[in-house]
């Protein structure tokens, strides 16, 4: 889960760093550990006023989201936000892609309500959800 640059950032290593790849991927001299063992794959993704894509443009590449066997995907973002098209354009392509998606929109908010305006509560019963599916 990632909120805005952070949640892109989840999505870049969702995308192309996933399952068991170690650090070694990044930097050939480094060392692993014990934890380097646990496999990194996820269940679920929370893009809280975020998406797949870099800073400001949205992935709308059907084929590379599908290349990247995305876990299921929770969106929540405000019709206020300035990249409110961004949020859209990506969960339309990730659907075609395949991937599920849920998504909650706050009516009149804008970028950066943190924790505010009552959404994890709806995000929680989704993980929850999410999760029981996979066992």
């Amino acid at each position: 889960m990632g909120f805005s640059a952070g949640g892109i950032l989840t999505g870049e290593m969702l995308l192309n760093y996933d399952s068991t790849v170690t650090g070694q991927a990044l930097d050939k001299r480094y060392q692993p550990d014990s934890l380097d063992r646990i496999p990194i794959d996820v269940a679920a993704d929370g893009m809280i006023y975020s998406f797949y894509g870099q800073l400001s443009i949205a992935s709308r590449n059907v084929n590379e989201l599908r290349r990247g066997q995305l876990p299921p995907t929770y969106f929540c973002y405000g019709t206020e936000d300035p990249f409110v098209d961004e949020f859209q354009a990506n969960i339309r392509a990730l659907r075609q892609a395949g991937v599920p998606v849920q998504s909650r929109v706050l009516q009149g908010i804008h970028h950066g309500y943190g924790y505010r305006h009552g959404w994890i509560p709806a995000y929680d019963q989704w993980l929850t959800q999410t999760f029981n599916a996979t066992k």
